[in-house]
């Protein structure tokens, strides 16, 4: 019982959180990260003592919190750069039609001027390898209980599934009770129930992987197999299910690039070094032709600001949702309007105002005329600064969450007489295993 609860927790983490990586925040060089914990030596040091609240609520806060602030790095960092980077120099990249493709600039360049575009025809996407089961009647069953197996051979590995049949279940009970076996495996398969005509339905199974090493092979080489042959127990469920049954093999993405002809196993897939492309539909019978491109440094410089005010205006309204007991949310919320308010004649010049609530808005037609002057470095260059304060408060936050939870000070340290605590930030991962160890 443990195990699965502690499964469901890191499961439901991972899921919630993990998809808003970036992978140039997350990862870092050996200097970076002795600097990290060197700076979380000196937040710790001279800290005061504390008792937590260990509330459900307060949980959940300190690992929201945390993830918001990053959230907000990232979006920092994608937008604005670092302290060295270029001001608001990110290219963006552009799709000419975003129903058949899209794409995102992967490439170095700082001038747009340098990088090439480019015309795509998509002739076909990469599939899977797909297998359909026998339509059996939903409420029949012509196969004998017991306990039966079945082989899948995928990705060089192979897996035995064994399960089985009770005197009062159903075509549709077994076919349901397969699907569910085989999507929680997580082996590179995903099985759903196909709904026939008269109440039948079939087990359909499909690799995750597209694709296939070439198209001489595909018909030779199946990405997975499913067999009974050599069971440790019960035969026959394979051929009465039919699961065995390829309907199609798996196929490559067929496109041209400019005129020349290419192939992808993957519908994801990147492109002269310069783009990332994922592939969603095909040019139709009109060989509709897709540019890609970056837009011009103006155009990017713009969305770049957007993308920047839009990641702020985000955070505070995360920290808006939050309990209102919560009396470090509104600290957090104090330092944040703080740092706004620093900036706030030059960032109202340049056609970002400040309401009433806290969030920021932008003047479309002032920040146009300044992006398009010739002095847009220099009046721009207070946001950089604002931009690069507010990184450094979300870097503290992600780091120590807790400090904004309600908590009771037991006893201050003695100044300059401690020695540090560079554990104490992980208190709030401590709270994740709480009650199961």
């Amino acid at each position: 019982m443990a195990n699965t609860i502690m499964t469901s927790i890191y499961n439901h983490y991972m899921t919630t959180y993990a998809p808003k990586s970036d992978a140039r925040l997350d990862s870092h060089k050996k200097g970076e990260l002795k600097d990290i914990y060197s700076n979380i030596l000196k937040m710790n040091k001279e800290a005061p003592l504390y008792i937590l609240d260990r509330s459900e609520e307060t949980k959940s806060f300190a690992i929201s919190l945390k993830e918001d602030a990053r959230q907000l790095q990232h979006t920092i960092m994608q937008s604005a750069g670092d302290a060295q980077d270029d001001l608001f120099k990110n290219n963006i990249a552009f799709s000419s039609n975003e129903n058949i493709l899209s794409a995102e600039y992967i490439g170095d360049s700082a001038s747009s001027e340098d990088i090439p575009t480019y015309n795509i025809e998509v002739k076909s996407l990469a599939t899977p390898q797909v297998n359909v089961g026998s339509f059996l009647n939903a409420y029949d069953r012509d196969i004998a209980p017991g306990n039966y197996s079945f082989d899948v051979n995928i990705n060089g590995m192979g897996y035995e599934f064994q399960y089985s049949i009770s005197p009062d279940e159903s075509n549709y009970d077994i076919q349901n009770k397969l699907a569910r076996l085989i999507n929680q495996s997580n082996i590179g398969l995903s099985a759903t129930i196909v709904e026939g005509i008269n109440n039948t339905h079939s087990l359909r199974i499909a690799s995750t992987k597209t694709g296939n090493t070439s198209a001489a092979e595909a018909a030779f080489n199946p990405l997975f197999t499913i067999s009974d042959h050599k069971t440790s127990v019960q035969k026959g469920s394979v051929e009465y299910l039919g699961i065995d049954y390829i309907m199609s093999m798996a196929s490559n993405a067929h496109f041209t690039v400019d005129g020349e002809e290419k192939s992808s196993p993957s519908n994801h897939f990147t492109l002269g070094q310069n783009y990332l492309i994922n592939l969603f539909g095909t040019s139709g019978e009109g060989n509709e032709t897709v540019t890609i491109g970056v837009k011009p440094n103006t155009e990017s410089l713009k969305h770049n600001i957007h993308t920047l005010i839009g990641g702020y205006n985000s955070f505070l309204q995360a920290m808006g949702e939050y309990h209102s007991g919560k009396t470090g949310t509104s600290k957090l919320v104090h330092e944040i309007s703080g740092i706004t308010n620093l900036y706030y004649n030059e960032l109202d010049a340049i056609g970002i105002s400040k309401a009433e609530d806290g969030s920021l808005s932008i003047d479309e037609d002032l920040l146009t005329q300044v992006a398009e002057s010739d002095e847009a470095s220099e009046l721009l260059a207070p946001l950089k600064d604002f931009s690069h304060s507010l990184y450094n408060k979300t870097e503290n936050v992600s780091r120590d969450p807790l400090n904004y939870a309600d908590k009771t000070i037991v006893a201050y340290k003695n100044p300059g007489k401690n020695f540090p605590s560079p554990y104490a930030t992980s208190s709030y991962s401590g709270l994740l295993f709480n009650y199961y160890c």
